[in-house]
C-alpha cells in the first residue's frame, strides 16, 4: 500500500513537472508549424553577484506585459524547458550559475546586475546571517567578477545590458525603459508604480556610515582591493583610496 501511494504521488509530480517545465512541447511545435512561425520565445537571463540587485530585477520584470518570470533561481537551461504561452521568459541565475556564464547561448539575452562592491561585501542575508557576518565573501565576489571577464572574452560580440543597482533605486523608470528597448518588451506598469515595489533607498552606501563596515573593508587584502578598483573603474563607481579612513 505504501509503495503504491508513493508511485501515485511520484506520477502526479512527474505529470505536473512535464506540464510546467518540459522541452518545447508538442503543442507549441504544432502551433509554430501551423502558423508558419519558427520564432521561439524571447529568453532573458538575469545574472550578477549576490546582493547586487538580481532579486530586485527579477521581481520588477513582472511589470512587463506578456512576460513570465520563473520564481525560483535556476540555471539558464531552464529557459529552454519552460512551457509557457507568454512571448517573454525570464529566469534569474542560481547561486553557482557564474561557473557556466561563459557558455550562455548567444540566443539568450543577458541582464547583468552590478552594485558598488563595498555595498555587496557588507550586505547580510537571512539565509547566511547565522553563519557569517556578511553574505558575500571576497572569494565569491572575485569568482563572480572573473566569470564575467571570461564571458566577455569567450563572447566578445555579445550584447550585455548592465543594470546598476544604484540606477534601479534612483531612476527605476529610466532603467525599465532601457530594458524595454533592449529586449522589445511592452510596459504593463511602471516600476515606480508597482504596488509591491521592493525598492528601498536606504540600502545605498551603508558602508560609509558604519564604522564596523569600514573596519572590515580596511582589513581586506590590497590584492583584492586592486580587483575591486578595476571593477569600480569599469562600472563608474568611486573607489576611496583607503575605505577605512
Amino acid at each position: 500500500m505504501f509503495e503504491s501511494a508513493v508511485k501515485a504521488v511520484t506520477s502526479r509530480f512527474a505529470r505536473e513537472l512535464r506540464r510546467v517545465v518540459s522541452p518545447l512541447s508538442l503543442k507549441r511545435r504544432k502551433q509554430t508549424q501551423a502558423n508558419g512561425n519558427d520564432t521561439f520565445p524571447n529568453r532573458i537571463f538575469i545574472a550578477g553577484c549576490a546582493r547586487s540587485g538580481t532579486t530586485l530585477t527579477q521581481q520588477l520584470m513582472g511589470c512587463f506585459g506578456d512576460t513570465f518570470v520563473y520564481p525560483p533561481e535556476a540555471r539558464h537551461a531552464m529557459l529552454d524547458m519552460l512551457d509557457r504561452p507568454e512571448s517573454n521568459l525570464v529566469v534569474k541565475r542560481a547561486s553557482r550559475s557564474y561557473v557556466h556564464l561563459a557558455k550562455l547561448p548567444a540566443a539568450i539575452g543577458l541582464i547583468y546586475c552590478v552594485r558598488h562592491p563595498f555595498d555587496v561585501l557588507t550586505s547580510s542575508h537571512p539565509q547566511t546571517r547565522g553563519l557569517r557576518r556578511f553574505h558575500v565573501t571576497p572569494e565569491r565576489w572575485l569568482a563572480e567578477y572573473d566569470a564575467l571577464i571570461r564571458l566577455k572574452k569567450a563572447q566578445p560580440h555579445r550584447q550585455v545590458l548592465y543594470v546598476r543597482y544604484e540606477d534601479m533605486i534612483g531612476e527605476p523608470d529610466a532603467v525599465q525603459e532601457r530594458i524595454a528597448r533592449s529586449f522589445g518588451l511592452a510596459l504593463r506598469i511602471r516600476f515606480s508604480e508597482n504596488p509591491n515595489n521592493p525598492i528601498r533607498t536606504t540600502s545605498l552606501r551603508k558602508w560609509e556610515r558604519n564604522e564596523e563596515f569600514l573596519t572590515y573593508l580596511h582589513s581586506l587584502p590590497p590584492t583584492f582591493l586592486s580587483r575591486v578598483e578595476r571593477f569600480c573603474g569599469e562600472f563608474g563607481y568611486d573607489m576611496p583610496a583607503d575605505p577605512g579612513r
